[in-house]
C-alpha cells in the first residue's frame, strides 16, 4: 500500500491504493476533478464542494446504470445469439448424423 495525494479543486486529500495502482488513482482524480470543476462552472461556483462532489457522483452514478443497461441488453442478445447458433447447429448436426445413416445402409 502506499499513499497518494490527489487534489480536487484545489483540495489535497491523501489516500491509500494498492501498489501499482497510482497511475490509475491519479487518473480517475483527474478526470473527477473536471467533472466537478464543469459542474461547478455551471452553477457559476455557488455550490460547496460537498454539493459539487454530490452532483458529480450522482452524475456517474447515472452513466454506470446506463452503462449496466446498455451491458445487459448486449449480453442478452449474445445468449439469444448463441441459443440460434446452437440450434441451427444441432440441426446441422442432424442432417450429417441422416446422411452418415444412409451411406452406411
Amino acid at each position: 500500500m502506499q499513499v497518494v495525494e490527489i487534489v480536487i479543486r484545489n483540495s489535497t486529500y491523501k489516500i491509500s491504493c494498492e501498489s501499482g495502482k497510482k497511475d490509475h488513482l491519479l487518473h480517475l482524480a483527474n478526470s473527477f476533478n473536471k467533472l466537478v470543476s464543469s459542474i461547478s462552472h455551471k452553477t457559476g461556483g455557488k455550490g460547496s464542494d460537498t454539493l459539487n462532489f454530490l452532483l458529480a457522483a450522482l452524475i456517474l452514478e447515472d452513466k454506470v446504470l446506463e452503462l449496466t443497461k446498455k451491458l445487459d441488453e448486449i449480453n442478452q442478445k449474445r445468449e439469444n445469439y448463441k441459443k440460434e447458433k446452437r440450434t441451427e447447429y444441432t440441426e446441422v448436426l442432424d442432417r450429417v448424423n441422416k446422411i452418415i445413416e444412409c451411406i452406411k445402409d
